[in-house]
């Protein structure tokens, strides 16, 4: 995000163009294209409603898409809603179920699928956070309190909303957090997630991933902050239920399972590959599909392909997690040099 009021869509070139390359092989599993968008469309985040349909972000535009995929049929997307007097539309997380929370630069609103076919159903702003930055990841807190932790990129903090009063204050903040104005655009904390008592997040231009114990029902911080790792390119991530990261890479192009001692294996995407081009952000799929991973893909322009002056729309991608039980003791796992059995890396059962 930049400092000044820039859509986040017209730094991605930089951004891209900052950062450094991971060195991989080949895509280890195979991917699945679920949906792609026209060219120019660049999908930044993800959520998946109850009966499993794709909920995305777009940081070209302001606005909320829902991809709808089935079986033997083609899948379709449908606009949701365009934010009014935004540029980018960046996090969301789920409330209550099938009710999102959806950030913008400065604001949040509530979108309540349960009353699509009421009149009433056109979604709510929830709060403008005023002095924020850019606000940007954006994670449940408590479900019961209807509150969110989000991630202020410019700022380099954490916001925590009551999104049932809007009020606001901030949660975290930590070095780990802070702004790098290095690669030219204003950016630090990206992706957060809440696991166990935890908040996750990444730094995008430092390469952290990192934790830091909180009080859930206030969000206060309980201990001093960790870091998992410090040299994976990431943008945003899915937690699994075990604890395992599943880091998107941005032009990396790769997705990265890391564990809490800092392991880690690529285990889909490569340098020059085209299939996980700008790595965005990651969620599990639900119900009958909770081992599938949803990929969001920022798309391709001169400066995310690697011998290339094409350009493609963003898309959503889908990583079967079962594929992974075949070939991950002969991949082996960064770091300690060990092999782990298949459900360390989260995969659900």
């Amino acid at each position: 995000m930049a400092a000044i009021r820039t859509s986040l869509f017209l730094l991605v070139p930089l951004l891209l163009s900052s950062f450094g390359r991971a060195s991989s092989p080949n895509s280890l599993h195979p991917l699945q294209q679920i949906y792609q968008f026209p060219n120019g469309t660049w999908v930044e985040n993800i959520a998946i409603r109850t009966n499993g349909n794709i909920l995305v972000t777009l940081a070209n535009t302001p606005e909320l898409w829902e991809v709808i995929s089935q079986p033997q049929q083609p899948s379709q997307a449908r606009l949701i809603h365009h934010f009014p007097g935004a540029q980018v539309a960046t996090g969301i997380t789920e409330l209550e179920q099938d009710v999102f929370a959806v950030a913008t630069e400065k604001s949040v609103w509530r979108v309540d699928f349960n009353q699509e076919q009421s009149p009433s159903r056109k979604p709510l702003q929830i709060a403008t956070i005023s002095p924020a930055g850019s606000l940007n990841g954006m994670t449940t807190l408590n479900p019961d309190t209807g509150t969110v932790a989000i991630a202020d990129s410019e700022l380099g903090l954490v916001w925590n909303l009551d999104t049932n009063t809007g009020e606001y204050t901030v949660m975290l903040k930590d070095e780990t957090m802070a702004a790098n104005t290095d690669t030219g655009p204003l950016l630090g904390i990206n992706g957060l997630q809440v696991h166990n008592g935890y908040v996750y997040y990444v730094n995008t231009p430092k390469r952290l991933f990192c934790r830091i114990p909180v009080d859930p029902m206030t969000g206060q911080q309980l201990g001093p902050r960790e870091i998992i790792s410090e040299d994976i390119l990431c943008d945003d991530f899915a937690i699994s239920v075990q604890g395992v990261a599943y880091l998107a890479g941005l032009r990396d192009n790769v997705v990265t399972p890391v564990f809490l001692d800092g392991r880690q294996q690529i285990v889909a995407g490569s340098h020059d590959s085209r299939e996980l081009m700008s790595a965005t952000s990651a969620a599990f799929g639900r119900h009958q599909k909770t081992n599938m991973l949803y990929i969001t893909n920022g798309g391709e322009t001169p400066h995310a392909t690697a011998n290339s002056t094409a350009t493609r729309g963003g898309k959503v991608t889908a990583l079967l997690l079962n594929s992974l039980r075949s070939s991950i003791n002969d991949a082996g796992l960064v770091g300690h040099g060990s092999t782990l059995p298949p459900s360390d890396f989260g995969l659900r059962h």
